[in-house]
């Protein structure tokens, strides 16, 4: 009979697991929680959560500068599900995974951070420029040290590393017992950022 739930000392399985091996069938015998959390860990790992790419709107893409701009407000928010479910069974011991998006928070590369319950994404053209986002945003105040002169109509962008880290809350049953675990997935991306200034024409 195989050991739950892959024992392998030379591996560094942990001993509780090597501990124990599943019952007979229709045997009452439960493992010992403490195996059974450390299995549902291993489950939650492997959970397909979505990537937390953090997206900004309006994208630098857009404009004529490749940037965004000092002042004006920015739109926060990640793609992907807010609730995932899953299932697996090993040894004998089915677990059940209900995740749950709790929050995001962003990391903004100037110092600031930006927790968030919910984020909504900048629809082009439906959103007027310059408008804050209802759930979830941010406005760069302080550009970032730029590698270049300033031109006649802005100064060359620096870069703010942009971090978005979402944080999930896990449900979970398994082998008689249930719990909560909580985990996270983090994506980043450099953003472009810097500040237009004015052209003074003299005649």
């Amino acid at each position: 009979m195989r050991v739950f739930p892959e024992c392998n000392p030379e591996l560094g399985t942990p001993e509780e697991w090597c501990a124990w091996a599943p019952p007979e069938a229709g045997s009452t015998q439960r493992p010992p929680r403490e195996a059974v959390e450390n299995y549902v860990r291993r489950v939650t790992a492997s959970l397909q959560l979505p990537q937390a790419y953090p997206q900004v709107g309006p994208d630098p893409d857009w404009n004529e500068w490749d940037m965004a701009v000092i002042g004006i407000p920015l739109w926060l928010w990640v793609e992907g599900d807010s609730h995932l479910t899953a299932s697996n069974s090993d040894a004998g011991l089915a677990v059940s995974l209900d995740a749950t998006h709790v929050s995001t928070t962003f990391q903004m590369g100037d110092g600031t951070t930006v927790t968030c319950a919910t984020t909504k994404p900048y629809v082009r053209h439906a959103v007027a420029p310059g408008t804050p986002s209802p759930v979830c945003g941010h406005t760069y105040q302080v550009a970032p040290k730029s590698p270049g002169a300033a031109s006649s109509a802005h100064q060359q962008p620096g870069t703010y590393t942009v971090t978005a880290t979402t944080n999930w809350s896990v449900d979970w049953t398994a082998g008689g017992y249930s719990g909560t675990l909580a985990t996270q997935m983090s994506g980043r991306r450099d953003l472009p950022v810097g500040e237009l200034q004015a052209v003074v024409v003299r005649g």
